[in-house]
């Protein structure tokens, strides 16, 4: 009864905020609540809250899930006092934050750790991929490089529809072309041809993937990884595009909101999240050894560092001047 009326009292908190949840979940039985605000889905990460749990039998942790951009604007109104910690993998978003005063020190007590200030610290990483469906677009299986990729499209005359996330409604859809345009001056060129398709920019790693599955969509560019693993098994037509030119990967970080009143508590679940018992009981393709390791195929793995530089684009600017360009 205590866990349901804290999630109803903060939810009704955020609701005045205008921040849409995608849902609420609650791990231990612990007395004392840690509350998590994050973008993860809930599954993923839940083997380490319940082990958490278990290791700590005092504390139950609640686990707000909601969209980056979400948890942005609710940061920058005022998060609500029991929220003890925020994950998310708009790591642009998350430094400018830190950077912008919302975040407190994280007591890593010795552990060794990637982190920003001793404010933000990575806890995981996501590998960035591409998917297509070899049943209807088998022409893909040649494909070894984005400007393959480009000439494909080119000489296809299928109107093919092509997904990605939408930079507009998205903060990893953002986050990721702003890398790829900083990673490949052949961008734009490539968002070209999927413009002369029936293009179509997506919210989410599920309708894509669904998307692509069904057949309804030939490719999904630049998708999270381990979204699309699940679905390997049961959907045999399902195929994993790993360019040789270069693989981005998304650094999960998370920072203890300085509006936390114990923020010792957030401090102690992220030294349990880098610690090797909480790492192996993430998936292995997020594990943060997965950056020392290139056994997956295709080309060098480019993970997004952290870096006050990933802010230089969320300058209003900076995004119309982005945006002017993709609505050419």
């Amino acid at each position: 009864m205590r866990f349901v009326l804290s999630i109803i009292l903060i939810f009704c908190a955020f609701s005045t905020r205008a921040l849409e949840l995608e849902g609420t979940f609650q791990v231990g039985n612990g007395q004392s609540q840690i509350t998590v605000l994050g973008t993860n889905d809930f599954e993923r990460v839940k083997p380490v809250f319940s082990r958490f749990s278990e290791i700590n039998p005092r504390y139950n942790v609640a686990y707000l899930q909601a969209s980056s951009r979400e948890i942005d604007r609710a940061t920058k109104e005022g998060l609500h006092p029991k929220i003890d910690l925020v994950m998310s993998s708009a790591i642009d978003l998350q430094i400018k934050a830190v950077n912008d005063g919302f975040a407190t020190r994280i007591d890593l007590n010795g552990l060794l750790a990637t982190h920003w200030r001793e404010e933000l610290v990575q806890i995981s990483v996501e590998p960035i991929v591409s998917i297509y469906n070899e049943k209807t677009n088998p022409e893909f299986n040649k494909i070894k490089t984005r400007r393959e990729l480009i000439r494909s499209i080119e000489q296809s005359s299928a109107n093919l529809r092509i997904m990605m996330y939408d930079p507009k409604v998205s903060g990893v859809g953002y986050l990721l072309s702003r890398q790829d345009e900083l990673q490949d001056n052949a961008f734009w060129s490539l968002i070209r041809r999927f413009q002369t398709k029936e293009f179509k920019p997506s919210c989410c790693s599920g309708e894509m993937i669904d998307a692509v599955v069904s057949g309804e969509a030939a490719i999904a560019y630049n998708v999270i990884e381990s979204y699309i693993l699940p679905k390997l098994n049961e959907s045999p037509h399902l195929k994993i595009l790993r360019f040789e030119d270069y693989q981005l990967a998304i650094p999960r970080t998370a920072f203890v909101p300085k509006s936390s009143d114990n923020p010792d508590l957030g401090s102690q679940l992220v030294r349990y999240f880098i610690t090797s018992d909480a790492q192996a009981r993430l998936p292995e393709l997020v594990r943060l050894s997965v950056l020392n390791k290139q056994t997956r195929g295709g080309g060098p793995t480019k993970p997004i560092r952290l870096s006050p530089a990933l802010t230089v684009h969320l300058d209003p600017m900076a995004k119309g001047s982005f945006f002017d360009r993709w609505d050419q």
